[in-house]
């Protein structure tokens, strides 16, 4: 009876702060959601109005821990591309710094999805490799083709340097997920560690 009481006292509270804010947030917020970090402020408004400008969306997938761009919708690669031009209006909002920043961001994202792929398939887990593989990479390297071809037309001068940055941002992102992976496995060594030692 007294749980019963309870929750009928509860309830209008509930329903008040609710009101206030949506059930995802709160439900997130309840579950401590793990959230990218991997764009600044202004690059999450650019990932929005360009992902938007060609009928894509953006996660994160906590579990994986990395960034994805996804179709939108059951659009064809043709529909898609043919979108490039929207998506160039979107960008020549912003500086070329701006541009630059969140291009190799982008391209961040989909080397961290290569190496994620191949770290999986390395240790036999086939479930995260074939996802990885067949839904997000594919996708994300449609988004970043029609990115490349847009931020070239805006500054062609970046076009001369693209390819070393690349390479670049490639091995850099190597180097992070691998020291991750270093660091969780130190942490889990030193939780399992005994305590008289």
């Amino acid at each position: 009876m007294r749980i019963k009481l309870l929750m009928i006292m509860l309830l209008p509270l509930l329903l008040l702060e609710c009101s206030t804010l949506s059930w995802e947030k709160i439900s997130w917020t309840l579950l401590g959601k793990k959230e990218t970090r991997l764009y600044s402020e202004v690059e999450k408004i650019m990932l929005a109005e360009t992902t938007a400008s060609i009928d894509y969306k953006f996660g994160y997938d906590p579990d994986l821990e990395m960034d994805y761009v996804y179709k939108a919708g059951t659009f064809t690669d043709k529909e898609i591309t043919a979108k490039s031009p929207a998506m160039k209006k979107v960008l020549l909002k912003y500086s070329p710094k701006e541009i630059i920043s969140f291009y190799e961001k982008i391209v961040q994202l989909k080397d961290t999805q290569i190496w994620k792929m191949n770290y999986s398939k390395k240790k036999k887990n086939w479930v995260d490799s074939t996802y990885i593989q067949k839904y997000t990479l594919a996708e994300a390297e449609q988004y970043l083709d029609i990115l490349e071809k847009n931020v070239i037309q805006i500054d062609a001068a970046y076009s001369e340097k693209i390819e070393k940055r690349k390479k670049e941002i490639k091995r850099m992102v190597a180097y992070k997920l691998l020291q991750e992976i270093k660091d969780k496995e130190k942490k889990l060594r030193e939780e399992r560690r005994p305590s008289w030692k």
